[in-house]
């Protein structure tokens, strides 16, 4: 089960025998928490494993819309795509999830006139961009993206499911260094990398193992 960030909080306020928060505040500690947990993505991210891939839908996007910056920035449905999208396909608004077609990718987008259709997309300065639909349509890109800001109790560390003990730790040991505790600033790293080397470990493994079942497939079709 992922741990929420409320969950990180308040191990790390028992790590640091301060379990009512006392000095460790929300101020003080969420901020710090947000900092581990970002770090520990960008090693999550080191893997190239999928852990990050999501599917996002983004409905009625309306006709002659020439890029997706609006819904990158922000609150928006694609704010957390941190790279150029794996996949993008396309349905007339409003229609069942059985229409969606794949729509091409160009690396430079050509000249076309409107169209009932999206004919493709390019990534550019780190924005989608659309050929001229005549129009409304769904999107639905398939990518990676970050994982959701903490912004309360509730919220869940999605990245792996003991993130949560890492963050924990990592933030305990970031504490323990600014009371000038050394005891428990070594053994909360340690702690710390322990838990992100066998997270490490398991996403390793599991992209080995898809990469194989690929290649296994790959011979027989071969073969044939």
């Amino acid at each position: 089960m992922s741990w929420t960030l409320g969950q990180v909080k308040a191990r790390v306020r028992n790590l640091l025998d301060d379990p009512q928060g006392s000095y460790l505040t929300d101020a003080f500690l969420v901020p710090l928490i947000c900092e581990v947990y970002d770090d520990v993505n960008s090693q999550l991210a080191s893997t190239q494993s999928s852990w990050d891939i999501a599917v996002v839908e983004v409905p009625g996007i309306p006709p002659g819309t020439p890029n997706l910056a609006e819904y990158q920035t922000g609150s928006g449905p694609l704010a957390a795509l941190t790279d150029q999208p794996l996949r993008i396909d396309w349905k007339p608004a409003g229609y069942d999830p059985a229409y969606y077609r794949l729509v091409r990718n160009y690396e430079v987008l050509p000249d076309l006139q409107p169209r009932e259709g999206m004919a493709g997309w390019e990534f550019r300065s780190e924005v989608i961009w659309l050929t001229n639909c005549s129009i409304a349509v769904d999107l639905r890109i398939r990518g990676e993206f970050g994982p959701p800001a903490l912004t309360s109790d509730e919220s869940v560390l999605l990245s792996h499911p003991r993130i949560g003990y890492v963050v924990a730790y990592g933030a305990a040991a970031l504490v323990a260094t600014v009371r000038g505790n050394d005891a428990w600033t070594r053994a909360y790293e340690q702690k710390a990398l322990e838990g992100m080397d066998e997270i490490m470990e398991q996403l390793v493994r599991a992209e080995q193992g898809q990469v194989r079942r690929a290649g296994r497939q790959t011979r027989h079709s071969r073969i044939r």
